[in-house]
């Protein structure tokens, strides 16, 4: 009887059985600096990667119409053909764009309860951001990939090789971070966990979301194999026939490697992360976990999704406060001053909207027209975009920086659930080795016995 009420009052409450106690300590983890620095360098070199792939590409091939991906969209919503539009941008400029509209798309369909906030600034940006559905949005997200892919495929493998290994470089750091953060409340310098993602790289991070596709490329290579056998006449035909059901087990297990990416695929980082496993652990601790506990994996994830969404609109609208106030009080001191008679209509216009336009919430910047400007207003021009675009970027990386430490601390969980592992438990390979004890020898060998007095 005893037992059974000790047992009882170890089991966790609801509440703590929900994991959203844990779940709401994501926008603490995310916020740490040296999470924030790792995802803002990590998405200013991939803009620089796909910059100087763009400038090579348009002028070694020529480039795309913006609006090559949504036309691939519907045409393959529509089950047409696809031709590409040709035009004057470059893939990833387009891809990102996409991407971008996608991800605002899911964030704003994921926030609950916006209709209360109509006609508000809130109401507002989350209106025009969802304008799809949150599944809608995430299949758009998949669409891009695959335009990229199929059109564009030798594009698509060096952004593809390039951006992985630097995103494990940059995301296996922060899950790093974020585990021994949320495991032993301790914080790490974005150097040790660059020190610790260099040392699981190949073998860890970039290896381990390769495991699956490699999976994926050679039961559809056996299948194709197949295929061609049954095109022999006769022979093919019986025997193709006969092992017909070997091409149906491929194709389910092409299809469980295929969920079991999409769900399990943001636990691969943090499980290398956590266990200091090699990729092989961690994509079978990745499959394993979601498929054991799905209903707890969609509990975790839909919470994370809903608060990250309300994270991001809060943040975004906090961020577009405070570029409002410093342009407004910048501007007035401007106005009297620098009222420029540059207006078609006549109208005076402050200097620093010449500067620094700024639309709102869903337009923190944008481009100034440059022939507008006298030739010494392009430095400060110059200068404004750097600080307002860092800005931005820190905005970005703070929604990178709760991806990766929201998907740890749902690795947390899950292990908890499935192994009964505490959430204390980290792997911690680098601890300093313990002092040795009085009297012992510094080296490994035995300490001389000593001589004793005659």
């Amino acid at each position: 009887m005893e037992t059974d009420v000790r047992s009882k009052q170890d089991r966790p409450g609801w509440l703590e059985a929900s994991g959203l106690p844990h779940i709401l300590r994501t926008l603490g983890l995310a916020v740490h600096p040296a999470k924030l620095g790792l995802a803002f360098a990590a998405l200013f070199l991939t803009f620089v990667l796909g910059g100087v792939l763009d400038w090579i590409w348009v002028r070694a091939d020529g480039g795309v119409d913006e609006t090559a991906v949504s036309a691939f969209v519907t045409a393959r919503q529509l089950d047409r053909p696809y031709t590409e539009p040709s035009g004057t941008h470059g893939v990833f400029r387009v891809f990102r764009e996409h991407e971008r509209r996608s991800i605002l798309g899911f964030l704003g369909s994921s926030l609950p309860g916006a209709s209360v906030a109509a006609g508000t600034p809130v109401g507002t940006y989350v209106e025009l951001h969802s304008y799809a559905g949150s599944l809608q949005s995430l299949v758009s997200m998949a669409y891009g990939v695959l335009w990229m892919g199929r059109h564009h495929p030798f594009y698509f493998l060096l952004f593809g090789v390039g951006t992985l290994i630097l995103w494990a470089s940059a995301g296996g750091a922060i899950c790093r971070i974020a585990a021994v953060h949320f495991g032993k409340d301790e914080k790490l310098t974005a150097k040790q966990g660059l020190s610790y993602a260099r040392g699981k790289l190949f073998g860890g991070f970039v290896l381990a979301p390769c495991i699956p596709l490699a999976f994926v490329l050679l039961t559809a290579v056996i299948m194709m194999l197949g295929g061609l056998f049954l095109r022999i006449p006769v022979l093919g035909d019986v025997v193709g026939g006969l092992a017909f059901g070997l091409a149906i087990v491929g194709g389910f297990v092409i299809a469980i490697l295929l969920v079991g990416l999409v769900a399990g695929g943001s636990l691969f980082w943090p499980a290398v992360a956590t266990e200091g496993s090699d990729a092989f652990d961690s994509f079978s601790r990745s499959l394993s976990y979601p498929l054991s506990k799905p209903w707890k994996f969609a509990l975790y994830t839909i919470f994370a999704v809903v608060f990250a969404s309300l994270c991001w609109v809060l943040v975004n609208l906090f961020t577009y406060l405070a570029l409002a106030v410093t342009r407004g009080v910048v501007g007035f001191g401007t106005a009297p001053f620098g009222r420029l008679m540059r207006d078609a209509a006549g109208v005076p216009i402050r200097k620093l909207d010449l500067l620094w336009p700024l639309g709102g919430p869903n337009s923190l910047y944008a481009w100034p027209e440059w022939s507008r400007l006298a030739g010494y207003e392009y430095i400060s021009a110059a200068l404004i975009a750097l600080y307002v675009l860092i800005v931005i970027g820190l905005l970005w990386a703070f929604l990178c920086s709760f991806y990766f430490c929201a998907s740890t601390v749902i690795y947390f969980l899950l292990r908890r659930d499935v192994d009964g592992t505490d959430l204390e438990e980290v792997q911690i390979d680098d601890a300093p080795a313990p002092l040795p004890a009085q009297g012992a020898a510094i080296s490994g060998s035995p300490a001389p016995a000593l001589a004793s007095p005659t």
